[in-house]
């Protein structure tokens, strides 16, 4: 009996929360094209396709980066109204046993805006917008949810004991807060409470009850992921693993490899769907089971009613998915990826091969099988152009000099594993025939300069065909464009907002986080490619080397060339699955 009423009020709130959690998409959906739609006309406004992390400062400096910015503050606005405000409200009201109007919800989730107008509010949207999905912790909105650090600097922070120790730190401190203050909306929002007011109530709420909190979270997730596992392993693994035993003619087996494998997307599409909704559900009853004064509150059971359109809907989706496999059998070149054409580019040169960005790196990157090798070049005092990547030598020589401190000579006298330093010259020789060469213009000293001067020794090699002149900024990438159209140029960013696709360059390097399915669609569109950085997770390389995308820059040469191997031969069931995977994640 007391599991029973345990489920009760998920299963019955179930249909009621898909329900809402439709409605508010479709609202969010139009709100952020319409948005977008603003924004991009700003851009055109501007002369300018994309704001990316190469000219942020854009934002700042023209009246219509002002103007995104206060478009950027009313959709995030938006998204906490609907995503944060009016679910729990929504679940409030359901637990009550009311019967629940979404749209007033909704309503009343946009008059509760004005508790946010305090400090105390500003720092719960910073938290629940930035804060939380950086480290994943407590509640968000969709909008912000794939904010990340991005790879290149949280694998300093890794590599760094300081820098990790310091991230350690603050990642606990966000847990501690997350659980402390984790009724602070639904004081403001279902008690009338000020921000001030819903802070004390929810710390003292904490520390009453945080033992049961901590207790019923925990139960509550073991629950839902048992739940989820014992649902899609009966209903998609299962039925899969004994398609994959069974003796079948091979048509016959892909059809049911992919009508499960769909099954299991589905099932894990609304598990995620819908579980962020039930643990909110669960946070409503105990704030309301901690809040009850002299007596004990307990769920509202409702009538069990038939919901006919969630059986609709289910009997829809299960005759789509077997309409998707039959047409899928027959069209399987055209809907799943069978080659594997992926290339690799070596970063600094063999990535952990060999010495970073040196002469041999040059040489094991073409043992390897690499496209190409990606290198930094800085200027030295004297004005010629060396190999490295950080702003000085120490790192990787025990130098802490920066080269535009040093001379051509000084540099020279240095080692890197026991390799000397290059100039670019030397690295164009080493590459000649074998490699594309991706030479970054990196540094203090990137400037216009300097791209005279690659521009200059690259022709003299006669490698305008072999080598890419790639940079972090933007500006100086323009000025090759329009100075040696001949050149060939690739933007590096981990940031972007507008058409990137637009952008004059006829490389894209994108970090691994923004270089989805449609970026890499869009790129390809307008005649461009796309390269991904830096990939070095084999989940990664696989899930890149998967992907349309050009090629992915990886320290990982290697590993890289194994998996694309293992890709390259694989069984039908093999591809349906990494293709089903690909989906999921």
């Amino acid at each position: 009996m007391k599991l029973k009423q345990r489920f009760q009020p998920f299963l019955q709130a179930i249909p009621k929360l898909l329900l809402f959690q439709f409605v508010s998409t479709v609202i969010l959906t139009l709100v952020t094209w319409g948005i977008s739609l603003l924004g991009s006309l700003l851009l055109g406004l501007s002369g300018k396709a994309a704001v990316t992390s190469g000219d942020l400062s854009f934002l700042f400096t023209r009246w219509q980066g002002y103007v995104m910015i206060i478009l950027l503050l009313a959709m995030v606005t938006i998204y906490v109204a609907v995503e944060l405000n009016a679910l729990i409200i929504f679940c409030n009201k359901t637990l009550d046993g009311e019967k629940v109007s979404v749209w007033q919800c909704i309503k009343e989730g946009f008059i509760g805006l004005k508790k946010f107008l305090s400090l105390r509010g500003v720092v719960v949207i910073l938290y629940a917008v930035v804060l939380a999905p950086i480290f994943g912790l407590g509640f968000s909105i969709s909008l912000t949810q794939n904010f990340y650090i991005p790879k290149f600097i949280m694998s300093v922070i890794e590599a760094t004991p300081l820098f990790m120790t310091a991230y350690i730190i603050v990642g606990v401190f966000l847990t501690v807060v997350a659980f402390v203050y984790c009724f602070i909306l639904h004081g403001t929002l279902l008690n009338d409470m000020t921000m001030k007011e819903a802070s004390v109530h929810a710390r003292k709420l904490f520390v009453k009850n945080w033992k049961n909190l901590l207790v019923e979270l925990l139960i509550f997730f073991l629950l839902a992921v048992l739940t989820a596992v014992v649902v899609i392993g009966v209903c998609g693994v299962l039925p899969l693993l004994i398609v994959q035993a069974i003796p079948m003619g091979e048509s016959v087996k892909a059809f049911f490899t992919i009508f499960f494998s769909v099954v299991i997307i589905l099932l894990c599409a609304i598990a995620a769907y819908s579980y962020v909704s039930l643990l909110m559900i669960k946070l409503t009853s105990l704030y309301k089971k901690y809040t009850s004064e002299g007596e004990e509150w307990s769920y509202q059971p409702q009538e069990k009613k038939r919901h006919p359109v969630v059986i609709t809907v289910v009997a829809l989706l299960l005759v789509a998915s077997i309409g998707f496999s039959v047409y899928a059998v027959g069209h399987f070149d055209e809907l799943f990826k069978t080659q594997v054409d992926g290339n690799i580019v070596a970063h600094r040169a063999a990535g952990v091969e060999a010495p970073e960005n040196t002469v041999k790196g040059i040489d094991v990157a073409y043992q390897y099988g690499a496209l190409g090798s990606e290198i930094d070049i800085q200027r030295t005092s004297d004005g010629y152009y060396v190999v490295n990547h950080d702003a000085d030598f120490e790192r990787v020589a025990g130098v802490a000099k920066a080269p535009e401190e040093m001379t051509l000579a000084e540099v020279k006298e240095l080692r890197v594993d026991g390799e000397p330093v290059p100039t670019l010259e030397e690295m164009l020789d080493a590459s000649k025939d074998k490699v594309i060469l991706f030479v970054e213009l990196k540094g203090a000293t990137a400037d216009n300069q300097m791209a005279d001067d690659a521009v200059r020794i690259i022709k003299e090699k006669g490698m305008q065909d072999q080598a890419v002149l790639i940079s972090l900024k933007m500006d100086i990438l323009e000025y090759i464009e329009e100075k040696y159209p001949e050149m060939q140029t690739g933007y590096l960013a981990f940031v972007s907002l507008g058409y990137i696709e637009e952008t004059p360059f006829d490389y894209l390097a994108l970090e691994e986080e923004i270089s989805t399915d449609e970026t890499i669609e869009s790129v390809h569109q307008k005649g461009k490619k796309i390269i991904v950085w830096t990939v070095n997770d084999e989940e990664d390389i696989e899930h890149f080397m998967l992907s349309d995308a050009d090629a992915i820059i990886t320290d990982s040469v290697k590993l890289s060339g194994e998996v694309k191997e293992r890709l390259s031969n694989r069984s039908t069931s093999e591809i349906i699955f990494q293709q089903a995977l690909r989906l999921v994640q």
